[in-house]
Order: C-alpha cells, then structure tokens, then sequence
C-alpha cells in the first residue's frame, strides 16, 4: 500500500520532469536547424550582393588601372620622342613646351605637365608661368635622378607646380646614350577624372546617396574620391589641408583593423556603426598592374537593410513549421513520459534506501528496456561504492602512518568555533610534546611564542584568515626542554563558497639553518669592514704619493726653462711623462676607491653641451693630430644647447674614453656623436678605426685592471682602470656604457646618461638654418682633402643646415676641372685640408680677387703654426658652432694671444702660501715669482692666521687638506 501511495506521488512530477526533458530534446535539433538553416540562407543572400558589388568594385577599379596604364605608357612614349632631347638644352625654341600645351589642352586629363631638366630646373611646361621654378630640393626629383626608374606619386596637392592629382614622373634619357639622363617629365593627372570614375559607380538601385555610395581611400584612411555629400562630411576627421584638397579622413581609421583589411584584403563585410548596419565591399589597388603601389582601395557601401529585405519572408515560414513541430512532439512525449514514470519511482526508493546507509540492498527490473539496464548500472555502481568506501578507510590509515614517519607538525584547525582539530607527524621530536599536551597548550600559546614574534604570528595568521591568501612565517617557540628553537610555518587556507572557513599547515624545524645564516651574516659584515678599510687605506696612500709627485712635476717644469741641451731636454721630458703617467695612475685609483665606498659626490650643474663636448675633443686633439688621426664631434639636430648633469664627472669620462681612442689607434680617425634620445637621456657614442677589441674579451672590458690584451699595457700603458671608473660613474648617475668592436677594424663606446634639460631653448641647428637661407641661399660647400673626420662633421653640419655639400679627397680629381665645378653649384666657400701644390694655387689665385667668388679657407691642424699660402685658415678639429661662425664671417677676425716669459712689471699684491709640503711650497713661490709676485710662505695654519693679521694679502694659496 505505501508503495502504491510512493508512486502515486513520485509519478506526476516525474512525468512532467520527463515530458519537460523529451520536448526540449525533440524540439531543440529542429531550433538548431532551422536556425542554421535561416543563417544559411542569410549568408546566400549577403553573398549574393557582395558578389554583385565585389564584381562592380573589380570593373570600376580596372577601369581606373586602365587610366592610369593609359596615362603612364603615354607619358612614357612622349619621354622617348626625340624632341623631348632639346630639354639637355633648355629648349631654346620651345618646342617641347608648345608639344606639352598641345597634349594639356587635347587631352583634357592633365592639370600639369612639364619638363626638367639634370638641374632640377622647369624648362618646358604646358603652362609657361611654370618655366623657370627649381624643383632640385623637391623629393621626387631627387629620387627619380637616383633610381632613373619611372614611379606614381601619391594624390596630392603640388605645392611647386600646382594643381591636385596624381603625379606620372619618367626619365628622360639621351638618345644614343641611354645611361645618361638629361632630363625628366613629369604629368599630374587630374583629380576630377578619379572623381567622375567614382561616382559613376553603380552601387544601388538609384544614384550614389547615403544608403548606397562608393569611396576611394589611400593608406591613411584619407578620402581620395566620394559622393559630396562624403567629402564634406563634418563627421570625417581634417588634417593637413595643404597636400590633401578636402584632408578629409574616412571614418573607418577609428578602427585600424577593418582599415588594414580593407586596404590590403578583397571582400565584402557586414559592420554596424552606430544604429545603422552597413555592408562594405573592397577591392585593393594591389590587386591591379599600375597602380599597384598607391595603397589605395575602393569600398563600396551598402545600406544591410535593402540587402536583407527577402530575410523577413523566410524567418515568418520558419517560425510556423517551429510551431507545429512542437505540438505534434508535445503529443508523442506526454505518451511515452507515462510508461516510463513507474519504473522511476521503484529507483527513487531504491535510492533512498542508500542515502540512509544500506549498500547490501539490490535493484532490478523486469524489462529489457534502458531502465533496465539504468537499474544494473546503478547496482553495479552499489557494489563499487561499497567496495571504494573500504579503500578509503585504508587509504587514511596509510596517509596517518605517512604523516607520522615525516619530521615536520602537520596540523588543521577551524575558525567558527576557532579549534585546532588535527594533529599529527613527528609533534615530540619537533616540540617537545605529545599531540594531546600540545591541544592542551595552545589555549596559552603567547607563552609558547618568543615575545619579540607574538605581533609577527598574529599579522601572519590575520593576513592568511582575512585575504584568503597562503602565506608562512618564521619564529621562535618554547622547546617541551624549555630552550627557544626557530620554526617554519606553512599556512595555508580551507575556502568554503567565498569564505575562509579554516586553516591547515605544516611545522619545520629551521633552527640549524638559521644559526648556520647567523654566522654567514657575521663573516658578510667582517668582509665589508675589511673592504672599507682597504678603500681607507688606499686613499690614504694615494694621497701620500700624489703630493710628492705634484712637487717633483713642478721642480722639472721649472728646470725644464733653465736652458739645457736637446739631449738633456729629451731625459727631462721623459721623466716629465713618466710621473705624469704616474699621477694619472693615482688619480685614478682615489677615483675608484672613492666610488667604490660610496664617498663619490655628485653636484649637478647648467652646462654648455657643446662647448663642453668640443673642450673634451680639443684635449686630445694636439696628440691625436700629432700621431696622424683626425678628430670630429657631431651633434644631431635635435641635441640642446644647455643641459644639467655632473659637468666634471662627464668630462672624466668623455676625456678618459678620447684618450683611450687615441692611445689604441694609429691611423684613420676618431669620431664623437652625440645626440638627445626619448625621456631626455644623453646618447654619446665616441667610434675610432684603431686595434680593436676581440668578441670574448668585451664583457671584461669594464671590469677593474681588466685589458683587451696584456701585450697592450706594455705597448699603450695604463692600469685598466679608466673603463671600469667610467662605467661606476655613469651607473651611480643613473646611465649605462657599452661596447662594439671588430678586431683589426675598430671599436665603438658609448653610453646614455639622465639630464635634465631647461624649457625655452632654441636650437642651434634651426637658428643657423635660417642665417644661412637668408644670407647664402642655395649655397654649397667644396672640401679638398682627406681627412675623413672633418669632412663627415662638416657634411652632417652642411646637411642640417640645408647647404650643399661635395667633397674631394684628392685635389687631382677636381683641378683639371675646377672652372667647370665652380660653375655647376653656388660654392661659397671652398676648404681645402692639404698642401697647396703651385698647379692647384695658379688655379686658385684668379678667385681670390673676386669680389662674389668663393671664399677660400685652408685647414690646419693644431701641430701647424704657419700656412703655407697666404689663405684664411681654420684650424681642426672644430665645432659646428665655428663652422658656422667662419661661413657667415662672425671669426674672421683674429685676436693671438702670445705667452711672454717676461715678468709682469705692474705693482701686485702679495700672496701668503701655505702648505705644510716643503716641496709644494717652494714650487708655488717659485711659479708666483716667475710671474712677478711676492710671495710669503706659512707651515700650518697657525701660522697662516698671524700672517693674514698683520700683513695684507691679497691672496692666499692654502693646501686644502690642512
């Protein structure tokens, strides 16, 4: 009786539950497919129209490549006529000019054409105003004179000749000799024929309107060719109206992948923009012969809802076969769902049977149907369960015994009520107590905490319990012994839902590791104070030599002007090097050994960028020039005038890295660049033609008494100590050095240094720019001579400052030739960095007398003191600022300074020395009256303090140090 009652109750809702599942299963491949099959015929019919539009898209722009095939075979055809040879020579008759207007007025596409010739010079045009303008600066002259190939340019707005399109250039070559250009013709094919082609597209049913409309774009997204109602388009973006007539951008450049597949991919999309969903059709020029290489690409759009008006009819059909599908499967389920129910309520008994504990209960059922088979599957699953349930409960004493044999605490605790619920593994080798005495001890765990750890356990546990996070600690407990021993503990948390509902972890003797750290710490510290006091005893001796060594430096220089044989000056200035050599060496190891403890102090300062790079450069440059090397600085456009850094620390490593370039090279040149990067960090880079640096041996450079080879300290000298203090001195001020080298061919260092650089700076390379354009317009500059480092300096100055520039190595090439060079550009100024032959000066002297001839300035090197003819002269290396200065005439005017040896007879003061060196003592008197002081000397300070009270000094060179 219950159980006619059991399944009297269970068979409805079980009946429903399944009538539910049976209509959801029978319905849902007939939704599937029938959408699948609405998309599909979407999808055909978007196809079809984008099919149609890409077929007009395709006809439209071959009609376009056409045109411009067309154009540019007849632009060809017209370079090869014969006539178009009196270009070469100006076309004195104008008969390429009259050819030209002929071929404007008849073809009515071209809104320019005309004809230049090598000089970058309009000699013939279909328009006569345009004859005589100089197109030699403009980059497509430039470029077809380099390539002597034939190109298209982009459509835009000639700032030089006028007119809007695009532009056919072609060489034009000598008839018999077709490797020599004599000239170039170049044709603008009007805009307004791309206009009328675009707009005769057929892309609706009516005119081009706003629901149906073609547009041609370029690269950028700006809009070549559109209906009006697009080129004026207050939605579009406007930029640089001055090379685009309407600098309209499209409004697919706010999205630059549909831009890139419409410019580079054929085919057609649906988009939606804003409310209103578009079909857009592409075809790209690179699909096309001629124009190819524009970029551009012809979008047809369409308004989707004219595309899609036939998906309304087929949506409405779908819905009603839906609709009687379901009804008639609705039937068929209730049926079934009946004589399934019965069965079901007998294993919904059977289950809860389970639920209350009883595995030894069988199920089955007298039928061959899947339930049938449900009911062997779950006594099957009985059986198994049974039998899992004992595996786990040996399981879990194997994981007890495991837990046990470990030598760490393995615990868990719960937090709502807080209690510790598990613990187990090796508690009394770890602890010192069993696990029942450690429950017990916990309730007063502060005791069992090293008072200095109680606040670092409870941030511990309160950051694991309140973020959810696993995290661990390392403290000291009380030992069961009574000793304090260090442990780990591994936390880590239980998340039931959203919450932490309890914490788990594990325990770790650490004492042994921590007492073995202790000691390493100790044996760190004793290290470091063994280092500082190396550091402290280096200074100490350093200075101890470097006073010596000043005095005994100074007592050669004053021997050194006592009159002695050659011979005898030769030992003296040996001896002069050596202590030089060795007082450099001192220097260096204070420097290291101050920047090594970290006693180097850094004062930033507003500096002359220039005029500092261009001292650095001058350092070396008698000694460089001596050896037969030539030095240049070049400082790009972009670099300021004034910057704030460490000026002495930067000239230590400017200088350190020239001399180490002069040192190592013995010919060719060295070249200083220097330039301005992003986020305002200096980038110099100092490259030479020297011994170079093996691969292997690089990454030691920069290490202390590290050399490229040891054979080099006893050809070139030096400690090895210059790279490494150049590299501390750039990291502790923030910046980085580096290194390239070829062996045998030469190396390159540079490095990139923080400053600061000051607001309202005006370029040196822009206010020069504009000297020269409004003194010397397209003026030139002629260099005879080889010395490679100045002539790539004063090339990169000539370049920013839009000067022309040639350079002759040897005058041999250009002497036979000088009257037809001077003739050719406007050189203004013509250096020359060699011995004048008398051939070259009797080819010379006829310009010197000429008033608007070349200005002609002889190079000398620092080792030079007379010129061997009577020329201006300018001695290297130089900075940009004095070329500059010489060019516009600011440094002709020379003031020499000589040093006399002949005491200054005018009445000066006295001066007090003091210095407790005996020897530096008599060295400044020495120099000081040389130069006509008197001198008085004080041993200490004391001294020094009752001389200043009763004379009057008016100066006091005192040791700093004292």
């Amino acid at each position: 009786m219950d159980r006619r009652k059991a399944r009297f109750r269970l068979a409805p809702t079980i009946q429903n539950k399944l009538l539910a599942v049976m209509l959801i299963v029978a319905l849902a491949p007939i939704m599937v497919f029938g959408t699948l099959a609405y998309f599909k015929s979407r999808e055909t019919i978007i196809n079809q129209v984008g099919e149609r539009l890409q077929a007009t898209s395709l006809l439209a722009m071959s009609q376009i490549d056409r045109t411009f095939g067309f154009s540019q075979e007849n632009i060809r055809s017209w370079a090869a006529l014969d006539v178009m040879q009196a270009v070469e020579r100006g076309d004195p008759e104008g008969v390429v000019s009259e050819m030209l207007f002929d071929y404007q007025r008849a073809y009515g596409v071209y809104n320019t054409l005309v004809a230049v010739d090598v000089d970058g010079v309009v000699v013939a045009a279909g328009d006569s105003d345009l004859i005589g303008i100089s197109l030699e600066q403009v980059a497509w002259f430039q470029r077809v004179m380099q390539d002597r190939q034939p190109f298209l340019l982009p459509l835009r707005l000639d700032p030089e000749l006028g007119g809007y399109g695009v532009s056919i250039v072609v060489p034009i070559f000598r008839k018999y000799q077709p490797d020599k250009l004599v000239g170039v013709l170049k044709a603008s094919l009007d805009w307004r024929e791309l206009l009328s082609q675009v707009s005769a597209i057929n892309v609706g049913p009516d005119e081009q309107e706003e629901s149906g409309y073609a547009v041609l774009i370029d690269v950028d997204g700006y809009v070549l060719a559109a209906p009006d109602f697009i080129l004026f388009d207050e939605d579009a973006s406007g930029v640089d109206g001055s090379t685009r007539v309407y600098g309209k951008r499209w409004w697919v450049v706010d999205n630059p992948m549909l831009l890139d597949r419409l410019l580079n991919r054929p085919g057609h999309r649906y988009i939606r923009r804003g409310k209103q969903e578009l079909l857009l059709v592409n075809m790209p020029a690179r699909e096309f012969k001629y124009i190819r290489d524009t970029g551009w690409s012809l979008v047809l759009v369409r308004d989707a809802e004219d595309a899609l008006k036939d998906i309304a009819f087929i949506r409405e059909r779908a819905v009603l076969i839906g609709l009687i599908a379901a009804l008639l499967i609705g039937v068929v389920a209730y049926v079934m769902s009946r004589q399934i129910g019965a069965p079901i309520a007998r294993l919904s008994s059977w289950a809860e049977e389970l639920t209350r504990g009883n595995l030894d209960r069988q199920i089955s059922l007298r039928s061959n149907d899947e339930l049938a088979q449900l009911a062997t599957s779950l006594d099957n699953m009985r059986c198994n369960l049974k039998k899992n349930l004992d595996e786990l409960y040996d399981s879990k004493e194997r994981y007890q015994s495991i837990i046990n044999s470990i030598d760490c605490v393995v615990w868990e605790a719960e937090l709502n009520p807080p209690k510790v619920s598990f613990i187990s593994g090796q508690v009394k080798h770890v602890l010192g107590y069993s696990s029942e005495q450690l429950k017990q001890e916990l309730v007063y765990w502060r005791r069992h905490i090293h008072p200095d750890h109680h606040e670092q356990v409870l941030e511990a546990f309160r950051y694991a319990t309140q973020e959810g996070s696993d995290t661990y600690i390392e403290f000291k407990v009380r030992h069961g012994d009574g000793d304090w021993v260090w442990v780990k503990a591994l936390v880590s948390v239980v998340i039931e839902g959203l919450s932490v509902v309890g914490l788990r972890g594990v325990v770790v003797d650490i004492n042994e590791i921590v007492q073995a750290s202790e000691e390493m710490e100790e044996a760190r510290d004793m290290a470091v104070k063994t280092a500082e006091n190396k550091s402290r005893f280096m200074a100490i001796v350093s200075h101890e030599i470097r006073t010596p060594m000043n005095g005994m430096l100074g007592m050669l220089d004053m021997f050194n002007e006592s009159g002695l044989r050659d011979d005898q000056q030769q030992m003296l200035e040996l001896a002069k090097r050596s202590g030089r050599n060795l007082l450099a060496l001192v220097d260096d190891v204070m420097d290291f050994t101050r920047l090594e403890s970290g006693q180097m102090q850094f004062h930033n300062e507003e500096v002359n960028i220039h005029d500092l790079f261009n001292s650095a450069v001058s350092l070396v440059a008698v000694d460089a020039y001596r050896r037969g090397l030539d030095l240049g600085m070049v400082a790009e456009a972009g670099l300021p005038q004034r910057v704030v850094t460490d000026v002495t620390k930067l000239r230590q490593v400017l200088t350190s890295l020239l001399s180490n370039a002069a040192k190592f090279t013995e010919h060719g040149s060295i070249m200083l660049w220097a330039e301005l990067l992003p986020e305002n960090r200096l980038y110099v880079e100092i490259k030479d033609t020297g011994v170079g640096i093996a691969a292997e041996r690089q990454r030691d450079l920069f290490h202390p008494f590290v050399q490229e080879d040891l054979s080099n300290t006893r050809k070139f000298g030096g400690s090895g100590l210059g790279l490494a203090l150049c590299e501390g001195l750039l990291r502790a001020m923030g910046g980085s050095i580096g290194v390239r080298s070829i062996k045998g061919v030469g190396s390159s260092f540079y490095f990139e240094l923080p400053v600061e650089v000051p607001a309202n700076q005006t370029s040196l390379s822009v206010r020069m720019r504009h000297d020269f354009q409004q003194q010397y317009p397209e003026a030139a500059v002629l260099l005879i001579g080889d010395l490679p480092a100045t002539q790539m300096v004063m090339q990169m100055a000539c370049q920013q400052w839009a000067l022309g520039f040639h350079w002759e190595p040897k005058e041999s090439r250009i002497i036979r030739q000088l009257d037809e060079v001077l003739y050719r550009r406007n050189y203004r100024w013509i250096f020359i960095a060699q011995e004048i032959s008398d051939r070259f000066w009797e080819k010379l002297n006829p310009y010197l007398d000429e008033k608007d001839g070349p200005k002609i300035i002889q190079l000398r090197v620092p080792t030079e003191r007379y010129g061997q003819r009577p020329l201006p002269h300018m001695y290297v290396p130089f900075s940009q600022r004095q070329l500059a200065d010489c060019l516009l005439g600011r440094g002709e005017e020379m003031v020499q300074v000589v040093q006399s040896n002949v005491p200054i007879q005018s009445a000066l003061p006295r001066v007090l020395v003091v210095d407790d060196n005996e020897v530096n003592r008599r060295v400044a008197c020495g120099y000081l009256r040389k130069l006509g002081f008197s001198c008085d000397i004080a041993e200490d300070g004391q001294q020094a303090l009752d001389a200043v009270k009763t004379n009057p000094y008016g100066m006091v060179f005192m040791d700093c140090q004292m």
